[in-house]
């Protein structure tokens, strides 16, 4: 029987086309980072503990801590060995539930609470936004659309919202993210501002609030508190997959960047202060706050040129697969 002599290496060749397929796909399922939005995600980094992720997730809530734990364990049993809470697996995705966040100070809006006052509106937006005000009502958010405080303004997978304050700060949300807007008032002498990233990625132009030697200015995520006097900035915290082009960080941590001015990180250790050009990041809420190189795509869309390259990369992954099938396609024939 005549055996082909290229029979065996087109056999080898189809195998690696194979190969370069699955990683291809396996590359772009990543990089696509599709999650339901409804509900909020965390991956197990190594060395935690579900004690020390709870802990982080709901600072205020110790009351809670118990019944969230046994919750997380049941909804996620793949993620604990025997269904003991002390033995969480790491690398696992957890399905984290939602509750009711007790902030302190919760302070009641402008006119002892009978009708909300405005303290931002809509300047931009793509994409699914809507905010709950005070854990009752749920309103999509438009261009022009009114924020007051106790909204908690949330964003889609592909969502994105620009708030101008009162006091002419811009806040950019970006995706997959949670905000709170805690207080938010100008009084003479009672300059406050206070803000609760819970999840996601934020990039801020402080306003008037945050200059005045009496302000009071807080931008609280679950890892640590920023601290300002007139500044612009970004972070990201809780959020390992990103938006809009920007990289996967594979991180549940905290990532800080100062674009202009100076700010004070506030942790459980210490106080730090980062100027113009800083970039930090911190791991856990055990971790130390380190200098670290950035990426483009951290904070921000990636580049178009570089979103070029991807493609590049893509068409790089099929041309030999394409060129074996078709070689094996011929030799059958």
């Amino acid at each position: 029987m005549y055996k082909n002599p290229n029979h065996h290496f087109q056999h080898k060749a189809g195998i690696i086309a194979l190969v370069l397929l699955c990683f291809c796909f396996s590359f772009a399922a990543e990089a696509s980072g599709k999650f339901n939005t409804s509900k909020r995600y965390l991956y197990v980094q190594p060395g935690q503990s579900i004690f020390s992720i709870v802990t982080v997730l709901y600072p205020d809530q110790p009351a809670q801590w118990s019944s969230v734990i046994k919750k997380i364990v049941r909804n996620n049993p793949h993620a604990f060995r025997n269904g003991d809470a002390a033995k969480i697996i790491a690398g696992k995705r957890l399905e984290i539930p939602s509750i009711a966040i007790n902030v302190k100070p919760l302070v009641a809006a402008a006119n002892d609470g009978k009708i909300p006052k405005a303290v931002g509106r809509v300047l931009k937006k793509q994409g699914k936004v809507f905010s709950v005000f005070r854990e009752k009502e749920s309103r999509d958010l438009q261009v022009e659309s009114q924020v007051f405080v106790g909204d908690r303004v949330f964003t889609g997978e592909k969502g994105f919202v620009r708030l101008n304050m009162i006091d002419d700060a811009k806040i950019d949300l970006r995706c997959n993210s949670e905000m709170l807007i805690a207080d938010y008032q100008m009084k003479q002498g009672n300059n406050r501002s206070v803000i609760h990233l819970l999840k996601g990625s934020v990039n801020k132009v402080t306003g008037s609030i945050g200059k005045m030697s009496g302000d009071v200015y807080e931008m609280h995520t679950p890892l640590a508190t920023v601290g300002v006097r007139g500044t612009e900035y970004a972070i990201r915290v809780l959020q390992d997959h990103g938006c809009d082009g920007s990289v996967d960080v594979n991180s549940n941590g905290l990532f800080v960047k100062v674009t202009r001015g100076a700010i004070d990180v506030k942790t459980d250790k210490k106080e730090q202060a980062l100027n113009k050009g800083d970039v930090a990041h911190m791991e856990d809420k055990n971790a130390e706050l380190e200098s670290i190189e950035v990426n483009d795509g951290i904070f921000e869309a990636v580049p178009v040129d570089n979103r070029k390259a991807g493609a590049v990369l893509w068409l790089l992954c099929l041309v030999p697969i394409v060129y074996v099938l078709r070689r094996r396609v011929v030799s059958e024939a």
